[in-house]
């Protein structure tokens, strides 16, 4: 009879416990590798989640470019509407994509031009709704705090920093993290569903997104953008697409102006910006990107030129071309009356540099 006392070991198992941890990760990798195969069978495509760290990585290209930088600053249409290899090519600048999403251009231009080693060419997608509206605190804000409080400190690198920096690495590799997916979410929707979610954006490490609206259905998906943009509960279940855009026509036709009041304040502060570049040696292009339908016609009633474009020009000494001025960008087709497909990009940018004249001098 074993004493109670006797050593413990040998009661455990004797395993190769190395041989068990390579089984487990051996079939991680296979369930990883299937369901990669899978997805790209389906379409999918890897790509990276937008963060302060990829927009800083940017920022500070901004800096080391000096006069050779190309510095897109503004929204989603800078984000989704140029290609940079047209860009690379028609200027001979080296692009930076300094847009985000959904958020202001007014800090991000407020911080190139409190920096003394931004000296490249700022080309600007002006919009009206931002200068217009209260200041809100949004995506652009943050990044721009988050640039700057890296430049303030300098900081070796922690265990942190060093994690995010490889799941970063990693996410823009896999499709399983598509479009800021999960592996769970992915397994469920993309993989085991019949009809998988979609990817229709797609961003590139050099913060670009392709957008491909083949992926998603039309016209519901236009539809629920004008609604978005009308901020009005617009009903279109059993309603015939006639009578969905008929009732789109009749809000949109008494839509009133916005109040300039903000707008035409904040223009002082945007003049001493571009003075600031400009002082240096660099440039500031303000532009418009194009806009389609139901869109294009909210924004000409919320934003009528003489309030608010012209204004801005008088206001503003920097270059400015409005699509609507230039017959060739007007004519661009947005499928979401927004942004344009990917398809559209390389002619779009090839126009959009003569129309800013932008053409490399050779």
């Amino acid at each position: 009879m074993p004493s109670s006392t006797s050593s413990s070991d040998r009661r455990l198992p004797r395993l190769h416990w190395l041989a068990v941890l390579g089984g487990g990760l051996a079939i991680a990798a296979a369930f990883v590798g299937i369901m990669e195969l899978r997805l790209a069978a389906r379409g999918f495509k890897p790509d990276i989640v937008d963060s302060s760290r990829a927009w800083s990585r940017e920022r500070a290209r901004a800096d080391a470019l000096g006069s050779r930088a190309l510095i897109m600053v503004g929204s989603s249409r800078v984000l989704l509407d140029p290609d940079f290899d047209v860009l690379r090519r028609d200027t001979g600048l080296e692009p930076v994509q300094l847009g985000v999403d959904g958020s202001s251009f007014v800090p991000v231009l407020a911080g190139l031009a409190a920096d003394p080693k931004v000296t490249g060419t700022i080309v600007v997608d002006l919009a009206e709704n931002v200068l217009a509206s209260p200041m809100r605190w949004d995506g652009a804000y943050d990044y721009e705090r988050d640039y700057e409080r890296q430049q303030q400190r300098f900081t070796l690198p922690d265990f942190d920093r060093s994690e995010a920096y490889l799941s970063d690495w990693l996410r823009g590799r896999l499709r399983s993290y598509a479009d800021g997916a999960h592996p769970l979410t992915t397994l469920q929707w993309r993989v085991l569903h019949k009809d998988p979610t979609p990817q229709y954006l797609r961003m590139l490490p050099d913060r670009e997104i392709l957008a491909d609206y083949s992926q998603v259905p039309q016209p519901q998906f236009y539809y629920q953008r004008v609604i978005r943009n009308l901020g009005e509960d617009v009903p279109t279940a059993g309603r015939s697409y006639y009578d969905i855009e008929h009732d789109f026509a009749a809000r949109i036709a008494v839509l009133p102006a916005l109040d300039d009041k903000l707008f035409e304040q904040s223009l002082p502060a945007l003049a001493a910006m571009t003075r600031a570049i400009q002082a240096r040696g660099g440039r500031v292009i303000f532009t418009t990107f194009p806009t389609s339908g139901y869109i294009r016609q909210m924004d000409d009633r919320r934003f009528p030129r003489q309030l608010f474009w012209d204004r801005f020009v008088a206001a503003v000494p920097a270059p400015a071309v409005n699509f609507e001025d230039v017959p060739a960008l007007r004519a661009f087709y947005c499928p979401d009356g927004s942004h344009l497909d990917y398809h559209a990009r390389p002619a779009f940018t090839h126009l959009l540099v003569r129309a800013l004249h932008l053409e490399a001098t050779r």
